[in-house]
C-alpha cells in the first residue's frame, strides 16, 4: 500500500520536475539583401537548437524590413512583444542582423540581440556578436553565421 502511494505522489509531482521556458525568436533583416533569407535562416535554426537541447521550448517569426508598430497611438506595442503574448512566450529574443559587403557579396556582419522578460516587460540583457573574420577570409559564410547564432544563443541562454 505504501509504494502505491509513494508511486502516486511521484507520478503526480514529476509535472513539477520538468520545467521549460518558452521563447520567441524574433528575427528582424533588412529588406534590401538578397541572400538574408539563407542567412536568417542559418542563425535562426543555431539559436533554436541551441534553445531546445538546454530545454527550452522555442519557436520563431521574423521579418525583413523596418518593424512594424501596432496598437493604439497613445500606446504602441512592438509587433514582437504582442506575438510573445499571443504565442504564451516567457521570454522574447530579438535579434536584429545587421549586413555588410565584403568582396562584394552581402551578409550579415553582426547581430544585435535583446532578451526581454515578456511578462513585466524588463530587457534582461542586450549585446552584439560579430561574425569571426576567418570565416569570411576562407570563404565559408555557412559555417560563420552557424557559429554566430551558436554565439547568440550560448550569451543569452546564460541569463535564463
Amino acid at each position: 500500500m505504501i509504494k502505491r502511494f509513494l508511486l502516486l505522489i511521484l507520478i503526480f509531482c514529476l509535472p513539477f520536475l520538468l520545467f521549460a521556458e518558452t521563447v520567441l525568436l524574433y528575427t528582424i533583416s533588412e529588406a534590401d539583401v538578397v541572400d538574408e533569407e539563407q542567412f536568417g535562416d542559418l542563425i535562426e535554426s543555431a539559436v533554436m537548437n541551441e534553445f531546445f537541447d538546454a530545454g527550452h521550448i522555442v519557436f520563431n517569426a521574423s521579418v525583413v524590413g523596418a518593424e512594424p508598430e501596432i496598437g493604439l497611438d497613445h500606446y504602441k506595442e512592438p509587433a514582437s512583444m504582442q506575438l510573445a503574448k499571443a504565442g504564451g512566450a516567457a521570454f522574447l529574443l530579438e535579434v536584429s542582423l545587421v549586413y555588410s559587403e565584403v568582396k562584394g557579396r552581402n551578409f550579415p556582419g553582426y547581430a544585435e540581440f535583446r532578451l526581454i522578460e515578456v511578462f513585466s516587460g524588463d530587457m534582461i540583457k542586450e549585446g552584439f556578436v560579430n561574425i569571426d573574420n576567418k570565416w569570411i577570409d576562407e570563404g565559408d559564410l555557412e559555417d560563420g553565421l552557424t557559429a554566430m547564432g551558436l554565439s547568440v544563443a550560448s550569451y543569452a541562454l546564460t541569463f535564463l
